[in-house]
C-alpha cells in the first residue's frame, strides 16, 4: 500500500480532538483557554474531571493502538507502519480539524497516543512487551518519587519527560528492526518539542502540580 496514502489516513484519525470535544460536548468550555491549556487526558482531568479524563486516556491511546494494527493488517512493511504510527501522533498534536475550525493547532503533545502506538507493536510482536512496559515504569516511578522524598505530590510533565527520554533506550535494547528505532526516536522528539510550554513552566514555578487535576468548579 502507497505510504504516503496510509500516513495522510493515520494523520486524519489522530487529528480527532478526542479530549477538546469531550470538554466542549459535556462542559461546554475550551479545554485549551484553562489548566496547562493542552488537549490532553491530564488537562481534560483538571478542567471536565476525571470521567472526561479516562476517556480521552482512552480514546487517544486508542488512536495509536488502531493505526498500528490497522496498518499492519494492510502492509508487512515495517517502515510503512512506522510512517503510519508517527503520522498519528503528528496529527494529535497540529489538528489540522481545529486549524481549520478554530484557526490553530491543538496543544497536544502525543503522550496518550505514544503509548498506543508501542501497545499495538507490542501486541503484534513487532516490539517485546518490556520495551512496552519499561517507559510506563519509568513515569509511574517519576511520579512517585517526589512524594517518597519530599513527602507531597509534584507535576506530571517532568515524569513525562522521563519516560519519554527512555522509549528510545527501550527499544534500541530490544534489537527490533531499524525502523522501529527511527519511529522511537522521532516519537521521543515529537514529544519532547511538544513539551517546551511546560519546560518553561517549570522554570519559572507556574507549571500545574498534581493536585490541580481535581477539576475546578467552573468545570
Amino acid at each position: 500500500m502507497n505510504i504516503l496514502l496510509l500516513a495522510a489516513g493515520a494523520y486524519l484519525i489522530g487529528s480527532t480532538p478526542s479530549g477538546y470535544l469531550l470538554v466542549r460536548a459535556c462542559r461546554g468550555v475550551d479545554v485549551r483557554a484553562q489548566g496547562s491549556h493542552g488537549i490532553g487526558a491530564i488537562n481534560v482531568c483538571r478542567v471536565g474531571g476525571l470521567r472526561l479524563g479516562v476517556l480521552t486516556l482512552l480514546a487517544d491511546v486508542g488512536k495509536g493502538t488502531l493505526v498500528v494494527v490497522a496498518a499492519h493488517a494492510l502492509t508487512a512493511d515495517p517502515w510503512a507502519i512506522c510512517a503510519a504510527a508517527f503520522a498519528v501522533l503528528l496529527g494529535h498534536a497540529f489538528s489540522i480539524w481545529l486549524r481549520l475550525r478554530e484557526g490553530r493547532f491543538s496543544e497536544g503533545k502525543s503522550v496518550a497516543s505514544t503509548l498506543g502506538v508501542l501497545l499495538g507493536l507490542g501486541s503484534l510482536g513487532e516490539l517485546p512487551w518490556s520495551a512496552v512496559v519499561a517507559p510506563v515504569g519509568v513515569w509511574g516511578i517519576g511520579l512517585l518519587l517526589p512524594r517518597v522524598l519530599m513527602g507531597r505530590w509534584w507535576c506530571v510533565s517532568p515524569a513525562t519527560v522521563a519516560a519519554t527520554l527512555s522509549i528510545p533506550l527501550a527499544v534500541h535494547l530490544a534489537r527490533p528492526a531499524p525502523a522501529y528505532s527511527l519511529l522511537a526516536g522521532l516519537m521521543a522528539a515529537l514529544v519532547l518539542v511538544r513539551h517546551k510550554e511546560n519546560f518553561r513552566r517549570l522554570r519559572a514555578g507556574t507549571e500545574p502540580l498534581i493536585a490541580s487535576l481535581r477539576p475546578s468548579r467552573r468545570a
